[in-house]
């Protein structure tokens, strides 16, 4: 028994249609084709199939049964007329659905027809009556295969195809793509899925890319890394609790010698390209980068980094890297520069105002005045007009100090002190300090050198306390008091702990004591034993120390002018206080004694 129809799918519509038109032996002509399922693809690749049911026609009943339905699908019929085939199209009716022109130019496709009106079709499509569509078939003679056009790219990076439909002949396929385009000379780069799609969906007269080559990739230039802020700016440290500390602005970056101040990466080379003809394209490579060095620097023997050569301060000063050895300031050091922490000389044009630091491993040099400020220098300290310390300021030098006046401040030389005056202060040498100049003048404060103290006027006429100690290194005077006033702390704490075990133990004669007496019992036996054993060492101690400065007695004291009454001198651990005025004089210990002998100065 014949069928009437069968519902048929495939990839396409197309391949659905020809898989009913086989099962039903049949050809387009003789069938209406209704869609029940379209297909549907994603990036060219079938995700579902096109599912279709198609019925053999009967001719004779067509005018009668045509639209016997109120609600009839559109549909068309191709029918042999002679030597040429004629198209019907039938357009709904109520709430049916036309047919589509796809579906027409599909079958039209797969039958190899190619010879008709486009526009006539849509024209047929869009009216509500039966259109009848006259379509020509191609004589033998006329017939042709498709064809396929290759066109490459002037920089042959791509290449396309075209596919000329076949005018009654055979389709081509991707085998004869491929050898088109071996062809053409294109070899790289072919893209079998784009041929596969481009012949499934039979885009015909269009140009589709199917082939590309591969970029060169260009080498990457030279960098260069500096491992230090190129840019200076102002970063307040933050403190813990939140707070910002203006004084510390990091403006300075140290170095030490030996320090890597830049890193060069060499360039690559790059990456070979090819063209879909296989020929291959040089890359460009990278540019070197260029170290640009200023002063103190070297390079590495790689010629990689960039050394800094001595220790001071690195900056890029005209794109050269550069380590300096003096930070020079030609302001005041205040707010605008916060603390100053260098490795190098430190030179200050202005003021250094009251609250702030400088702390360098170099030489300090200020040319203005230094207030209520902290200079500590691993070098020698000069302060071309001096220091008002308001009783804060502190100078600390690991070789000389020199100003031309000091006032209510602490200075420290571990080399020599020089000033012109010095009122109220208190200073400590290592070695010699000599207050000379037009005044020379030594006045209040207290006055320690390991040797020579000298001077022009000590003391003043209303008898101001000055205290003068000479033949002893101020470090181990210093310790030495020190020791003493912890020995007195000791003892106070014995005498203490002492009273509470006394009475604690006459209490746990009497009565057993309770838990948290007894506690304080034991933790104070532990103390005595701590305090007894630490007063043994601080004692021991002191008395070496005594032996040092009881052997230290070679220091003197010079007066060029006068020594006021007020003055306590010490050398060694000799003593004398000035009672009357002395007039130009040198104050020597002598067997023990201190003496008083004509200037030696």
């Amino acid at each position: 028994m014949t069928k009437e129809y069968v519902i048929a799918q495939g990839k396409t519509y197309e391949e659905a249609l020809g898989n009913a038109l086989k099962e039903l032996n049949t050809t387009a002509e003789y069938v209406h084709v209704e869609v029940i399922e379209e297909g549907k693809s994603i990036f060219n690749l079938s995700v579902k199939n096109c599912k279709v049911k198609v019925t053999l026609k009967n001719v004779a009943d067509e005018n009668n049964t045509l639209y016997k339905d109120e609600n009839q699908n559109g549909h068309y019929e191709l029918k042999l007329e002679g030597n040429s085939k004629v198209l019907m199209i039938y357009p709904p009716r109520g709430m049916g659905k036309a047919v589509s022109y796809e579906e027409i130019t599909s079958i039209l496709k797969l039958q190899g027809i190619i010879n008709y009106d486009i526009q006539e079709i849509k024209n047929a499509l869009a009216s509500k009556e039966i259109s009848t569509i006259k379509i020509e078939n191609p004589s033998e003679n006329d017939m042709k295969d498709a064809e396929v056009l290759v066109e490459v790219s002037k920089d042959e990076m791509k290449a396309f195809v075209t596919i000329i439909p076949p005018y009654g002949g055979k389709m081509v396929t991707k085998e004869n793509v491929i050898e088109s385009l071996n062809a053409a000379g294109v070899n790289y780069g072919i893209d079998s899925i784009a041929i596969e799609n481009l012949l499934i969906e039979s885009s015909f007269n269009r140009k589709v890319e199917v082939a590309r080559g591969k970029d060169a990739i260009y080498g990457l230039d030279g960098t260069l890394q500096y491992m230090f802020d190129i840019h200076s700016k102002i970063r307040p440290e933050l403190l813990e609790d939140g707070s910002v500390n203006l004084k510390e602005l990091h403006l300075i970056h140290n170095v030490k010698k030996g320090d890597v101040l830049a890193v060069k990466t060499l360039p690559t080379e790059g990456v070979e390209g090819t063209t879909v003809k296989g020929r291959v394209i040089t890359p460009k490579p990278g540019k070197h980068a260029q170290f640009k060095k200023g002063k103190n620097v070297i390079e590495s023997d790689n010629e990689l980094q960039l050394i800094a050569d001595i220790n001071g301060q690195v900056k890029l000063i005209d794109d050269k890297v550069t380590v300096l050895q003096v930070y020079e300031i030609n302001g005041n050091v205040d707010n605008s520069t916060g603390n100053i922490n260098f490795n190098g000389k430190v030179v200050v044009k202005g003021n250094v105002a009251t609250g702030f630091e400088i702390h360098c491993d170099g030489d300090v040099e200020v040319h203005g005045v230094v207030e209520g400020a902290i200079i500590e220098a691993e070098g020698a300290i000069l302060l071309h007009k001096g220091i008002q310390g308001n009783n804060h300021g502190r100078l600390v030098s690991k070789q000389d100090i020199i100003a031309r006046y000091m006032e209510n401040c602490y200075a420290k030389a571990f080399g020599n002190i020089q000033a012109d005056v010095v009122m109220h202060c208190k200073l400590e040498s290592k070695g010699e300090i000599k207050i000379a100049g037009k005044k020379g003048l030594i006045v209040g404060g207290e006055i320690r050198a390991n040797n020579d103290i000298y001077a022009r006027t000590i003391g003043s006429h209303m008898a101001t306390a000055t205290k003068l100690e000479v033949g002893i290194d101020p470090e181990i005077k210093e310790r030495y008091d020190g020791l003493k006033e912890e020995l007195d702390s000791l003892m106070k704490n014995m005498d203490s702990v002492s009273k509470a075990i006394d009475l604690l133990s006459k209490m746990a004669k009497v009565t057993t004591l309770p838990p948290d007496k007894q506690e304080i019992l034991t933790k104070s036996a532990n103390t005595k034993q701590y305090l007894e054993t630490k007063i043994d060492s601080v004692n021991n101690e002191l008395m070496h120390l005594k032996q040092i400065l009881q052997s230290l007695s070679n220091g003197r004291i010079h007066a060029e002018s006068i020594i006021y009454p007020g003055v306590k001198i010490s050398i060694g651990n000799s003593f004398y206080f000035v009672r009357d005025q002395i007039q130009r004089s040198t104050v020597v210990r002598e067997s023990g004694e201190i003496k008083i002998i004509p200037y030696m100065g």
